[in-house]
């Protein structure tokens, strides 16, 4: 009898033993031959900011979407880490290569109180157009307590350092690189390029804030509106309907994200003209970044480049620009955001047409 225990006690032990090498195995996909050492560091350099590394799981996202699951990549040579802190895996940041590395390596970062998720279609696509396409969570992002990444008087550096050291990391998944991003992320996207024309070979912009609404840059030259600001947020909250969305913008990170844009625009100012391809879509509807920075962009653009430009009278507004049908339906809830422009989120209705835009333009 005792015998028979202790074989089914050492089976037992084999099983979970097994079990858990399975989990650990399943935290974060690798990708194919040489470059399976940038899936770890890719990987790893994530940890500081969504805590220890957790499997993507396909599970309800919230009491209000339980008959929806969350969409896991699952495409051969991607990666998506996912980690104890995020909210939910859609807010992972991710990877989507091929067996070898291609011509094109596009970077690309969302915007501010979003995720990663808002920019999914448009990586899908490109990665099918043979491009590898790789998508950062910006600190202070994707988690439930962001507020002390936020409020963190180093912020611009801890995000400019995040952009570097993502690029750093996946330089090596292909031979030209493209950077870019929605709203925000377009910012940093655009500050990293100034800081190194000689390494970039295109810039991607979607709803690119180079510039924000008029009051909103003044309010950002008063006196202490650092300090004021940090009152403003309070306990900052994350909880929303949007499951890839903070409810608000932290009013601190607005600012950061004021010091940066000025950055820019101050060597734009400066510049003889920048010779590297530039693809930007923006709507003429936007009031959260009006699209004079982006025009202010094109004006010293010397490079051939694509202004996709949509009408007002479409009425697409910021937040909308990069979604789809696809993504819109598995967000499913309005979005209470009183800066996004909406009270609903909508799928831009020419979003097929500007990805087949910039899809040539990466064609060129």
């Amino acid at each position: 009898m005792f015998l028979f225990r202790c074989v089914v006690l050492l089976f037992g032990m084999l099983i979970s033993v097994q079990s858990f090498a399975s989990m650990s195995g399943t935290l974060y996909s690798t990708l194919s031959g040489a470059n399976n050492h940038i899936s770890n560091e890719f990987a790893q350099s994530h940890i500081p900011w969504i805590g220890s590394l957790t499997p993507c799981i396909d599970y309800p996202i919230t009491k209000q979407l339980t008959a929806k699951k969350m969409p896991i990549l699952a495409l051969d040579n991607s990666i998506q880490v996912c980690g104890e802190l995020l909210r939910n895996a859609g807010n992972a940041p991710f990877i989507l290569a091929h067996a070898q590395p291609t011509k094109k390596l596009i970077v690309l970062f969302h915007g501010l109180s979003d995720s990663p998720y808002y920019l999914r279609s448009i990586a899908q696509e490109l990665h099918a157009k043979g491009h590898t396409v790789v998508v950062g969570l910006l600190p202070g992002h994707g988690v439930n307590n962001p507020t002390a990444i936020l409020h963190d008087p180093q912020l611009a550096q801890i995000w400019r350092e995040y952009v570097q050291q993502v690029i750093a990391t996946v330089r090596e998944l292909g031979t030209e690189l493209y950077v870019g991003g929605f709203s925000s992320g377009g910012t940093l996207a655009t500050d990293y390029m100034l800081d190194h024309l000689a390494n970039v070979d295109g810039l991607m912009l979607f709803s690119g804030a180079l510039r924000l609404a008029e009051n909103a840059e003044t309010l950002s030259k008063i006196p202490f509106a650092k300090w004021i600001s940090k009152i403003i947020d309070g306990d900052y909250v994350t909880t929303s309907q949007n499951p890839f969305k903070y409810p608000e913008i932290s009013n601190h990170a607005a600012l950061i994200l004021m010091d940066i844009i000025r950055s820019v625009r101050k060597r734009l100012d400066t510049t003889s003209g920048i010779n590297i391809p530039i693809f930007a879509a923006h709507s003429q509807y936007d009031q959260i970044t009006p699209i004079l920075g982006i025009q202010e962009l094109i004006s010293v653009a010397i490079a051939p480049h694509t202004l996709f430009e949509i009408a007002e009278s479409m009425h697409v507004c910021h937040a909308n620009l990069p979604l789809n049908q696809a993504q819109v339906s598995v967000i499913g809830l309005d979005d209470p955001n009183p800066l996004a422009n909406c009270d609903v989120v909508k799928a831009n209705p020419v979003y097929g047409h500007m990805m087949a835009m910039a899809v040539n333009f990466l064609a060129q």
